[in-house]
């Protein structure tokens, strides 16, 4: 990653960024003078703050939400509800995807976890994946939302891109996103699904860390197609071809349920106001927001 794709990334502006590399406190090297941040440390760097964050290595005050998991338009607006009154928390948020989510809470360096997997052993979402990286663990899982997963193309979809089996055509540039992603698992699932082997897609290696970043690959022209969600398609003009409405819940080990910081979060995501931010946006499914779907032992 660059400078401005780890600013927009870590929510800070290029100059922090630039003192933060010079200072080594980020993972980065200096290639042809230009500062490049490899996005797997960076990962794994967010994740050892907060593994020494939520282990006693640095304190976390109460006004400190440690989220993780797979990145959604949502968290900004849950991010700006939770830091107004009567709250005053502010959400610390890693888009390291589902699976790091899980791995994260599994490790206890987050206090909830975004998710969205889909197995398609049981057709069902997240409560499969539970015994393999939660094993053993106390979990509440509750509905955040459900959501229009598809292809994100350019306005007007001047290449005709009707689903998944136009994506082999050579002339379509593709954007991904990385991979433990429940996007990225969706679409091999879908890929397998119709056959098509990943090589014959032309961009299928070139990774992004969330859904705004694959739409602003099509907006600027770098690429014709991308897996997305409705929400940012709608947002920024971009078509959409749906594919499938998939379940995004919130993990939190049971341990978590009591902090004052989680106590917060789980009364915004059930509050009118942020079913209304949500409807306002637009790609969302409403039934169920907020409410726990299941509570046991992994």
């Amino acid at each position: 990653m660059n400078t401005k794709e780890v600013a927009r990334y870590l929510g800070l502006n290029e100059k922090r960024i630039y003192q933060l590399a010079k200072q080594g406190e980020i993972p980065a090297t200096r290639i042809g003078g230009k500062w490049i941040f490899p996005r797997a440390l960076m990962d794994q760097w967010i994740l050892e703050r907060a593994k020494g964050n939520l282990k006693g290595e640095v304190d976390v005050p109460s006004h400190i939400l440690v989220v993780m998991g797979s990145n959604d338009f949502a968290w900004e607006i849950v991010n700006h509800m939770l830091r107004d009154a009567p709250y005053h928390v502010v959400a610390s948020l890693a888009n390291v995807g589902s699976i790091a989510g899980l791995i994260a809470l599994e490790q206890g360096m987050a206090h909830v976890a975004g998710v969205h997997l889909f197995d398609p052993q049981t057709g069902q979402y997240n409560l499969p994946y539970l015994p393999k990286f939660l094993p053993g663990k106390e979990v509440a899982v509750f509905h955040l939302f459900n959501r229009r997963q598809g292809l994100l193309v350019k306005r007007d979809n001047p290449l005709k891109i009707e689903g998944i089996s136009d994506l082999s055509r050579p002339e379509i540039r593709f954007v991904n996103r990385q991979k433990g992603s429940g996007t990225r698992l969706l679409l091999d699932h879908e890929l397998r699904h119709e056959g098509i082997d990943p090589e014959t897609i032309h961009g299928y290696h070139n990774e992004m860390d969330t859904h705004l970043s694959v739409a602003m690959e099509i907006l600027r022209g770098r690429a014709d197609c991308g897996m997305g969600v409705a929400s940012i398609a709608k947002s920024l003009g971009l078509g959409f071809i749906p594919m499938r409405e998939e379940s995004y819940d919130l993990m939190v080990p049971k341990e978590n349920l009591s902090l004052p910081q989680v106590k917060f979060l789980i009364k915004v995501i059930r509050s009118t106001e942020f079913a209304e931010a949500l409807e306002g946006v637009g790609g969302y499914g409403l039934k169920g927001v907020g409410e726990k779907i299941w509570e046991g032992i992994a």
